[in-house]
């Protein structure tokens, strides 16, 4: 998966493509766990970003009573361009975003608010960008978000493929609009800086 994206954007860096995601996701989170504090009086955080499961099969999240932000799929989004254009083309990518609600038996009716509200926030502000969000950072002009329906077969695909058992849950699918390397080139200097995770 990752050499695939690694030719497909080589035109940008790699390394600088999943910084540019790692840091959408840290937005989404930090903008969601900010609604919840003001719509539900709470003090901590319910979204938190990780993966559904270990590399060892168990659950990676063992609090209960939390939204877990998972991402699933990258891809880029092919777009026409003027076939006389010399200079490097931005790279415009399609990001797939799970919200998992990770709640006790007893807590389900929680488990759907919480979603309900993230659905409520998506459709309040569907889109991100330099006005309305001041982290999103340079590189990225906007992000906007919609609820990517999926049938209950292509649901337990998804399911079946995170190795994890179905917990309630939406998936959204984020336009990144766009990645561009003229607005990148500036810190390419902190190359080796990158967490090494990436590698």
């Amino acid at each position: 998966f990752c050499r695939c994206l690694y030719f497909s954007f080589s035109s940008l860096g790699f390394k600088f493509i999943l910084r540019m995601i790692d840091l959408v996701v840290k937005v989404v989170a930090s903008e969601l766990n900010e609604f919840f504090r003001l719509k539900f009086g709470i003090k901590e955080d319910r979204v938190i970003i990780s993966n559904l499961v270990n590399q060892d099969g168990s659950p990676s999240v063992k609090d209960d009573n939390r939204l877990i932000l998972s991402l699933v799929l990258i891809q880029e989004e092919k777009i026409v361009n003027n076939i006389n254009q010399t200079y490097s083309k931005p790279v415009y990518l399609n990001v797939f975003l799970l919200f998992s609600a990770s709640f006790n038996e007893k807590l389900n009716l929680d488990a759907l608010k919480f979603l309900t509200a993230v659905i409520s926030f998506f459709q309040n502000k569907h889109t991100f960008n330099k006005q309305n969000t001041s982290n999103l950072g340079n590189g990225i002009d906007k992000l906007t978000f919609e609820i990517f329906n999926q049938s209950i077969q292509e649901q337990s695909n998804l399911w079946s493929t995170l190795g994890a058992k179905y917990m309630p849950s939406i998936l959204y699918k984020v336009r990144i609009l766009k990645i561009d390397e003229n607005m990148l080139a500036p810190d390419i200097i902190d190359v080796s800086n990158v967490d090494r995770n990436y590698e």
